[in-house]
C-alpha cells in the first residue's frame, strides 16, 4: 500500500509540473516582418500575366507562380537579408543579400548580385515594400502583403512580384 501511495504522489507531483501554463515567448529574427516565405505571382509592368507558348501543345499557360522566400543572415544582421525567388520557367532562380529597413519595412532598392552560378547575375530591385496586415485570406486569416517591382538582368524587362505571406491554409494557396 505504501509503494502505491509514493507512485501516486509521484506521479501527481509529475502531472502538476507538467501542466505548466506559461507560454514561451516567441523570438522574432532581428529582420522580421520582412522575413518570411511569400505565396507570390508574377506580373508584367502594366500588371497582365506573364505567360509563355508550350512548345509541344501551341497553347499559353501562365509562368505567373513564384517562390519568394526573405530570411535573416546567419550574422542576425539587422540590415541586411537573404531573398531566394524562383519560377517555373527559372527554376534555379536568384538568392542574393538585400539591404533592408526594417522600421519603414522595405527592401531597399539597387543592383544586386545573385550568388547562385546561373546566367542570370543580378537583380536591380527598383521597389519592394511590406504592408502590414494588408491582405484577408479565403480562409479568413489577415496576412501581410508584399509588393517587390524588378528588372532582370536576363531579359532586362521589368516585373512585379506580389503576394501574402504564407499562411499554410490550402485555401490559401492559390
Amino acid at each position: 500500500m505504501k509503494h502505491i501511495f509514493k507512485y501516486f504522489l509521484g506521479f501527481l507531483v509529475l502531472g502538476v509540473v507538467a501542466c505548466k501554463k506559461d507560454q514561451p515567448e516567441v523570438e522574432y529574427s532581428p529582420i522580421f516582418p520582412i522575413s518570411g516565405e511569400w505565396h507570390t505571382h508574377v506580373f508584367n509592368e502594366d500588371g497582365t500575366n506573364v505567360s509563355t507558348i508550350n512548345p509541344s501543345t501551341a497553347k499559353s499557360f501562365s509562368l505567373s507562380v513564384a517562390a519568394l522566400s526573405t530570411y535573416n543572415t546567419a550574422n542576425n544582421d539587422t540590415d541586411i537579408a537573404w531573398m531566394r525567388f524562383s519560377t517555373v520557367s527559372y527554376p534555379f532562380g536568384i538568392l542574393t543579400k538585400v539591404n533592408v529597413d526594417v522600421p519603414s519595412v522595405t527592401i531597399k532598392s539597387g543592383e544586386y548580385v545573385n550568388t547562385l552560378p546561373v546566367t542570370n547575375k543580378s537583380i536591380n530591385i527598383i521597389e519592394a515594400k511590406i504592408l502590414k496586415e494588408a491582405s484577408k485570406q479565403p480562409s479568413g486569416v489577415v496576412a501581410d502583403s508584399i509588393v517587390v517591382k524588378y528588372k532582370t538582368g536576363v531579359d532586362g524587362k521589368t516585373y512585379l512580384i506580389k503576394g501574402h505571406r504564407r499562411t499554410q491554409w490550402p485555401e490559401d494557396q492559390r
